[in-house]
């Protein structure tokens, strides 16, 4: 038996006396091993780190709805201006989106700092008198017509008076038109003792420049002044009564004396007020827009006056979840908000991912994809009036695939940006429908392709495989370079 099994032997053994070792072999046999070993863990290596490869595929597994979770600060545009109007090819058209899963944050435009909630921001229907209701509550003894101002009549007035509200408005603004008559009774019907109250209005047509740097591009807008102070004020929001404009006169003249501006609702001429709108939206899965501009049912708006200057802090597109999770832990800024019963599951959902992106950044796990990263990194400045500024996305769905199956769904974008004034708008047309105010829009478009990234490794038989031939491959070739060597110099020799 033991012969038999001998016989098979493959690889059988000469003598140690019939083979001759010589000092040049010694160096081919050295160098051999160590090519062997460099090329055994070089092999190991790769055994050992996955490989990522991708490929594109027609995405037949498509979601009818995604969710749009954005977090975007308007610098100039104050949060009761700013709506959220949404739009795509299929006709759909949602105009001033709000609600739990919206969330829209005072700012301040000079520091970016948080303002508290002091002003009211929430725009209920207002009352307005008509021209005849106007005219009964004339009753004071003040004659004349209410002053009309330019830059160095407020200066004088607001000189004179310790208290001044004067109402901003434009001739061509139907809302301003409706405001005059009330401000006419209300400057007359004022009685002696509150004459040294300063009661005025400005014309922004005539007078652009003073109301550029009021920061006014809202018609009417009505301002309070106190304490000769061109640069600190307040803007009235009540009712358009004369009986409410009095009564809100009143009550301020009566508080001057101890009246001090609130940190946090103190604004000047030179911050001005902008608004950081976050959340989440659902958008149909086709071609859309999300729009940010000026709205308000009870004002109109001078486009040369607007300022749509914005930056991006997250733009993010996600499936549908159907989990309510709780709120995560948020920057000291942010820390206002964390606070779970106040927002809807999709807002949450909205912020957790935020969170997860921001921090995923910060760590260097996931680079963000060039377009987003580019987005998130820059601020989109208005460089003239009545200028759109748009964002073009191109949206990719993703899907990664790890060693173990797992996979998980998500969207990356490429992004291009243009600065554009719509030719057909006339800044100062009589038509309002021809004045449109400047936006900032966000175009998308979700590709119809699906971009796989599937996490590969070596199995371990080709490792094996491969590791046989490298040992193989060096002894052989190694042997060959050896014989030559060996019968090369032999040769040489007996010459």
């Amino acid at each position: 038996m033991s012969g038999a099994v001998r016989g098979a032997h493959f690889f059988r053994k000469l003598p140690r006396e019939l083979t001759e070792a010589t000092q040049l072999g010694g160096i081919v046999s050295l160098v051999g091993i160590a090519t062997a070993i460099l090329l055994t863990y070089a092999n190991t290596v790769a055994y050992l780190t996955t490989s990522k490869h991708t490929k594109l595929v027609l995405d037949l597994q498509t979601d009818e709805y995604i969710d749009l979770i954005f977090n975007v600060t308007l610098e100039r545009l104050p949060c009761r201006f700013t709506s959220l109007d949404l739009f795509d090819e299929t006709g759909t058209k949602r105009l001033n989106v709000s609600g739990s899963d919206i969330v829209k944050q005072r700012v301040s435009s000079e520091t970016g700092e948080h303002l508290g909630p002091d002003e009211s921001e929430v725009w209920e229907d207002l009352e307005h008198d008509d021209a005849e209701d106007a005219a009964d509550e004339n009753t004071g003894a003040r004659k004349g017509d209410v002053p009309q101002l330019d830059a160095d009549g407020l200066a004088a007035l607001l000189q004179k008076t310790t208290l001044t509200v004067v109402a901003y408005g434009a001739p061509w603004c139907p809302w301003s038109r409706r405001l005059e008559p009330v401000w006419q009774s209300l400057y007359q019907s004022m009685e002696p003792e509150l004459w040294e109250i300063g009661i005025a209005r400005v014309d922004c047509t005539a007078n652009q420049e003073l109301c550029s740097e009021q920061h006014v591009s809202a018609f009417p807008t009505v301002r309070v002044y106190r304490e000769h102070n061109i640069h600190s004020h307040e803007n009235y929001h009540g009712d358009r009564t004369v009986d409410s404009l009095k009564a809100f006169i009143v009550e301020a003249h009566h508080s001057s004396d101890n009246y001090e501006f609130h940190p946090l609702t103190h604004l000047t001429h030179t911050s001005g007020e902008g608004c950081m709108v976050h959340g989440r939206v659902t958008v149909s899965r086709v071609p859309g827009s999300m729009r940010l501009s000026a709205q308000s049912l009870f004002h109109s708006f001078d486009p040369l006056g607007m300022n749509v200057t914005h930056h991006v802090d997250a733009m993010l597109f996600a499936a549908p979840g159907a989990e309510c999770p709780h709120l995560k832990a948020v920057t000291q800024a942010e820390q206002v908000w964390a606070n779970d019963e106040q927002f809807s599951c999709a807002y949450r959902r909205a912020m957790n991912a935020l969170i997860d992106h921001r921090d995923a950044l910060a760590r260097g796990a996931e680079r963000a994809p060039v377009g987003e990263a580019t987005l998130l990194s820059s601020r989109f400045v208005m460089h003239e009036q009545a200028m759109t500024l748009k964002h073009y996305l191109k949206v990719v769905p993703t899907r990664r695939v790890t060693l173990r199956g797992d996979e998980s769904d998500s969207y990356e974008y490429s992004t291009n940006f243009n600065e554009f004034r719509n030719l057909h708008d006339r800044p100062n047309a009589d038509d309002e429908i021809h004045r449109l105010v400047p936006n900032t829009v966000f175009a998308y478009t979700v590709s119809p392709y699906r971009v796989v990234h599937r996490e590969t490794a070596q199995s371990f038989g080709s490792y094996l495989t491969q590791l046989c031939a490298v040992v193989g491959g060096v002894f052989t070739v190694f042997g060959l370079v050896d014989g030559a060597l060996y019968n090369g110099i032999k040769a040489v020799k007996q010459d």
